[in-house]
C-alpha cells in the first residue's frame, strides 16, 4: 500500500503538534509552578480547588470579623474598667468623708472631685470604637448617655459571624448598666450617674446621710460593672479560641490547596527536559521523513 506525501505530512505534523503541546504544558507547569491551571488539566481537582478557595475566602472574612470583635470588646472592657476605677475612687471619698471628723470645706473639695468623676464616667460611657458608640446598642452614631446620666441608646444586640454557623454578640446591652430597671428602682436603687450626682451634691451640702446613702449605692454600681466585665471576658475568650481554630483551619486548607494545585517542581523540570528532547527528535525525524528523494520524485 503506497503512502502519499500528504499522508506522510499529516502524520509528521500530528506527531510534532503532540510533542509541542506536551512541551508547552510542561513549560507552563514549570513557569507557573501550578499543576492545574485550567479545567481540562484535572476536572475533579478543579472542583476541589474551588471549594478550598471558597473556604479560604470565608476564613479571611471570619478573621476580619474576629479582629473587629476583639477590638470592640477591648474598647468596651477598657471603658468599663475606667468606670469601675472611678466608682472605686468615689467610694473611697464617700467612706472617708461619711464620718464627722472632716470639716465642711473638706467635703466641698471632695464634691468638686466627684464632679470630675461624673464627667469622666459620662465620657467613658460615650466611648467609641471605629466611630461607633460601644454602649449604644444599634444606635451607634449618637452618644448613649447624657450629661445627667440618661440612657438614650437602645437594647440592640450586635452579632458578627466568626465561624461557619457561629455568631457572637460583640456589644454589651448597656441600659441595665447605666440605669436601674423597674424592680431595682422599686428597691431604691439609682442609675450610675445619678448615684455619683447624689454623692457630689451631698458632699457639697455637707449632708452626711446623703453621703452614706450614696456610699451604699456605689457597691451596687460596682457589682454591675464587675458583672459586665465578666460577660465581656467570657465572650473575648470564646472568640479567641475560635480565632485559634481558624488559624489551624487556614493552615490545613492552604496545605490541601497546595497539594491539589501546585506542581512538583522536580517532576515538572524532569518532564520538561524529556518533552524538549522528544520535540527535538520529532522535529529531526519529521524533517528527514518529509525530504523528497530522487526515487520519490521518479515515482
Amino acid at each position: 500500500m503506497r503512502v502519499s506525501d500528504k499522508q506522510r505530512y499529516d502524520q509528521a505534523n500530528h506527531r510534532m503538534n503532540e510533542a509541542k503541546t506536551e512541551n508547552a504544558n510542561n513549560l507552563e507547569q514549570l513557569s507557573t509552578q501550578k499543576r492545574v491551571t485550567r479545567v481540562s488539566d484535572d476536572p475533579v481537582a478543579v472542583g476541589q480547588i474551588l471549594r478550598r478557595r471558597n473556604q479560604l475566602s470565608n476564613i479571611d472574612q471570619y478573621t476580619k470579623n474576629i479582629e473587629f470583635t476583639k477590638g470592640y470588646i477591648d474598647r468596651t472592657e477598657s471603658s468599663l474598667q475606667g468606670i469601675h476605677d472611678y466608682l472605686i475612687r468615689a467610694k473611697e471619698l464617700a467612706v472617708n468623708l461619711s464620718n464627722g471628723t472632716y470639716a465642711q470645706n473638706s467635703r466641698e473639695a471632695a464634691g468638686l472631685e466627684v464632679g470630675e468623676i461624673v464627667q469622666g464616667v459620662v465620657s467613658l460611657a460615650n466611648s467609641q470604637y471605629n466611630n461607633r458608640y460601644v454602649f449604644g446598642g444599634f444606635r451607634t452614631q449618637t452618644p448613649p448617655v447624657t450629661g445627667d446620666g440618661q440612657f438614650t441608646g437602645d437594647d440592640g444586640a450586635v452579632f458578627l459571624q466568626v465561624e461557619t454557623g457561629n455568631f457572637r454578640q460583640i456589644n454589651l446591652q448597656a441600659r441595665g448598666l447605666f440605669e436601674p430597671n423597674a424592680d431595682e428602682r422599686a428597691k431604691g436603687h439609682f442609675g450610675m450617674v445619678e448615684t455619683l450626682a447624689l454623692l457630689r451634691d451631698s458632699l457639697k451640702d455637707n449632708d452626711i446621710h446623703g453621703i452614706r446613702k450614696a456610699m451604699d449605692e456605689l457597691d451596687f454600681q460596682m457589682d454591675k460593672t464587675t458583672s459586665s466585665q465578666s460577660v465581656l471576658g467570657a465572650t473575648y475568650n470564646a472568640v479567641d479560641e475560635t480565632s485559634k481554630r481558624l488559624e489551624l483551619n487556614n493552615e490545613l486548607t492552604h496545605e490541601d490547596l497546595s497539594r491539589l494545585e501546585d506542581a512538583d517542581v522536580y517532576k515538572a523540570t524532569t518532564d520538561f527536559k524529556k518533552s524538549e528532547a522528544v520535540l527535538q527528535s520529532t522535529l529531526m525525524a519529521s524533517n528527514k521523513l518529509l525530504q523528497p528523494s530522487l526515487l520519490n520524485f521518479l515515482q
